[in-house]
Parts: structure tokens; C-alpha cells; sequence
């Protein structure tokens, strides 16, 4: 079994984000994103120290997307020629992973999935595998997704997004080969399941189902990091969290409590 040993998000950082980054160059030329990201991901790399983190892996559905569309903007505003660099390098899906090894000087395993809905699903088994199989004591799981003006206007227009609130954010875990003080929760390798399941038939099976609607957590690509979360946040007895993202590759991602 692994254990979640720390959490963090954006909406409940506690440090400075000056304190996380406090290289002011480097602080700068982030953009807001990959900011949150890595100030996530690092609050809750030093609630267990960075010397122990033997991987980083993290989840995102469509990446920096704001670097994408500033460097495409950049393409065509300038004929393609004297182009900056920087929107580009951050545009990349695997930035907020990097630039968390780069700054902790970590040379070890180093992912990013980029599944559509089940992008931290994925993640997350990678990173269940690499502790059961005793490639890893302490692993830094995270999922990111963050919307633009542009996003939002093209889903609005699409029929499956019509009616919905399109969500965001940041979530990190220290997923541990041990248990400490620290341990919230205990979690089990994420199911994918062949079909929708109807919550009435869930409940039937198992004891205590989130079944994750986008109510809370708003439409994106990795809310059932959100869901995760959230879930953790108060965790009093075992529980079981179904994900369907537009109703589509439905996930289960199994949290017990001793």
C-alpha cells in the first residue's frame, strides 16, 4: 500500500510565493502558470524535504496553454522571425515538472501525462508502480490545468461544454513508500474501466462514493485531482472517487483511511 504524506493547491498556499521561488529573475520570467504550478508543487516538496523526493511526476490536459497561444501570437505578429524563446520553453507540458527538479537539483525520474480525463489517473499509477515496486520511497505527484479568455470562448461555443463551468487549478502529493505522523491516507492503484458506471450501481459496491459530477470542481482535464484533494482535506473513512470526463474513459481512484 502507499501513503499520502503531504498535500498542497493553489487555493490553499500558505508560504510567499517569493519564499518558494526566490530567484527574482526566474520568478519573472514565469508566467502566471508555471508559477502556481511550481510554488505548488514545492510547498508541498518541503513539508517532507526535497532530499527525499526520488521522482517527480505530474498531470495536465492542455500544459501552460497560455505560453502556447502567447508564443503562436508572437509566430504571427512577427512573420515568424526574431521570436522570443521564453513563451516557447514554458509552453511545453512537462515545464512545471522541470523547472520543480531544476530548482531542488533533482536528477531523478522525471514525468509528464498528458491523457486528456484521465491525465492523473495515469500519473497517478506511474507513480503507485514505482513505489510497490521499490523503485522509489517518495514521489512528488501533481496535476495542473489552467484556463485563458481563448479557452473559454472556444468551448462555450462546443456543444459538450455548453451549460458547464470550466475549472482550474493546481494539486500536488508526497506519495510514500512509508508511514509517518504525517500520513493522511492510504491509496490503491487507479482503476480504468471499461464503461460509465451509474452512481446507484457505485454505491451498491463499494462503501463510500464520490462520484465527481464538475459541480465542485468545474470541468477540466485533471479535476479528479481536485476531487482528490478536496476529499483529503477532511478524510474520515475509506473512500472511493468515480471520474467520466465528458463522459468518457471513466476512472476510479481508490483512498483508505486506517
Amino acid at each position: 500500500m502507499v501513503y499520502i504524506n503531504a498535500i498542497s493547491s493553489n487555493a490553499t498556499l500558505t508560504t510567499d510565493v517569493k519564499e518558494l521561488i526566490p530567484n527574482v529573475l526566474l520568478r519573472r520570467r514565469m508566467s502566471e502558470i508555471v508559477k502556481s504550478g511550481v510554488s505548488v508543487g514545492m510547498e508541498c516538496i518541503n513539508k517532507v524535504g526535497a532530499e527525499k523526493i526520488d521522482a517527480i511526476i505530474t498531470a495536465t490536459g492542455l500544459g501552460c496553454l497560455a505560453d502556447s497561444e502567447k508564443f503562436l501570437k508572437i509566430i504571427l505578429d512577427n512573420n515568424e522571425e526574431l521570436l522570443n524563446p521564453t513563451p516557447f520553453i514554458q509552453s511545453t507540458f512537462n515545464t512545471v515538472g522541470g523547472q520543480i527538479a531544476l530548482m531542488c537539483k533533482n536528477h531523478s525520474y522525471n514525468m509528464t501525462y498528458t491523457h486528456r480525463g484521465t491525465s492523473f489517473e495515469a500519473a497517478l499509477l506511474d507513480a503507485v508502480s514505482l513505489i510497490e515496486n521499490a523503485d522509489a520511497e517518495n514521489v512528488l505527484l501533481g496535476a495542473f490545468d489552467y484556463n485563458t479568455p481563448t479557452l473559454v470562448d472556444v468551448l462555450g461555443r462546443l456543444r459538450p461544454w455548453q451549460g458547464k463551468t470550466i475549472g482550474e487549478g493546481a494539486f500536488f502529493f508526497v506519495l510514500s513508500k512509508e508511514k509517518n505522523e504525517n500520513t493522511i491516507a492510504q491509496i490503491g492503484v487507479p482503476e480504468f474501466l471499461k464503461s460509465n458506471i451509474e452512481k446507484q450501481a457505485l454505491e451498491s459496491q463499494y462503501k463510500n462514493v464520490i462520484y465527481n459530477d464538475y459541480s465542485m470542481t468545474g470541468v477540466f482535464h485533471t479535476a479528479s485531482a481536485a476531487v482528490l484533494f478536496n476529499a483529503l482535506m477532511d478524510i474520515k473513512e475509506e473512500t472511493h472517487i468515480y471520474n467520466s470526463y465528458l463522459k468518457e474513459s471513466p476512472t476510479l481512484i481508490h483512498v483508505y483511511v486506517d
